[in-house]
């Protein structure tokens, strides 16, 4: 009975996790730029070093304009092992007035003056939305943000403009994109805030970065069109851990005199 008890407790509390909370395999990986930026309607900092509620400062304000974070499945819940979800209050998919979502950008060597793979998001077709992995070998060409503050995110790369001699990553082409929209803070979880506040959801591209490799380093960025936000993200490819070193030596040692005894009983 007890156990029946505790089966029930486990599956409501499956039932009313959030999309993107950490019981599901998710960990937020999104880069906190420094700035105290503007939030909701008003002018002043926000209180916490995030980029949930926060737009860059200057930009104009509110839930809408919000880019909130980068988010990486481990594979542990429901979803694929390194599903990458973009999270924001801005609308990915239609765009806010005359302003469109950005691209995804990606570093491997970590460095921000060059981009080794782009994540060309499409919403041509409503309802249906594709997107396609391009690897840069140097040509690849990209337009930058315009308007918004002059310094945090003027000028960041927005969308890829034309490939060059870049070539799509081999399985990348056309790829059906999740996309979730008007989510409340509860529904998409992971600590996001918001969206019961100022009477908005918030939305998520979800893609798949498993072409980068377990062991690949990687920083990532998304930019909205006019600047008024921009988002930074880094991934550290996970190391041994000091004891599964030691276990794994042990292991090779144990190994090697197993081998030199049998070689001696064998003479």
């Amino acid at each position: 009975m007890v156990a029946a008890v505790f089966g029930l407790f486990l599956l409501n509390s499956n039932a009313i996790a959030g999309y993107l909370d950490p019981s599901q395999g998710w960990k937020n990986i999104t880069t906190y730029d420094g700035m105290s930026g503007n939030h909701g309607s008003k002018t002043n900092s926000w209180w916490n070093t995030n980029e949930d509620q926060e737009v860059e400062p200057g930009a104009a304000t509110g839930q809408e304009w919000d880019l909130e974070g980068f988010f990486l499945s481990d594979g542990t819940g429901d979803v694929e092992a390194d599903s990458l979800a973009l999270v924001g209050g801005f609308d990915f998919a239609g765009g806010e007035d005359w302003v469109d979502s950005g691209d995804i950008f990606i570093d491997t060597d970590m460095e921000t003056d060059y981009y080794d793979y782009v994540m060309d998001l499409n919403f041509q077709t409503s309802g249906s939305y594709t997107y396609t992995v391009y690897q840069n070998d140097g040509s690849l060409q990209y337009n930058v943000t315009h308007g918004g503050p002059s310094g945090p995110s003027q000028g960041k790369a927005w969308t890829f403009s034309s490939q060059g001699t870049a070539t799509i990553v081999q399985g990348y082409d056309n790829i059906a994109m999740n996309y979730l929209s008007g989510k409340s803070d509860s529904e998409m979880g992971g600590g996001v805030t918001g969206a019961n506040f100022y009477n908005a959801g918030h939305n998520a591209v979800i893609v798949d970065v498993s072409f980068l490799g377990s062991n690949t380093n990687y920083s990532l960025h998304n930019a909205i069109e006019c600047g008024n936000d921009f988002l930074s993200g880094s991934n550290t490819a996970a190391v041994p851990e000091p004891a599964t070193i030691f276990l794994l030596g042990s292991g090779l040692l144990g190994l090697f005199g197993y081998r030199k005894k049998f070689r001696k009983s064998k003479s």
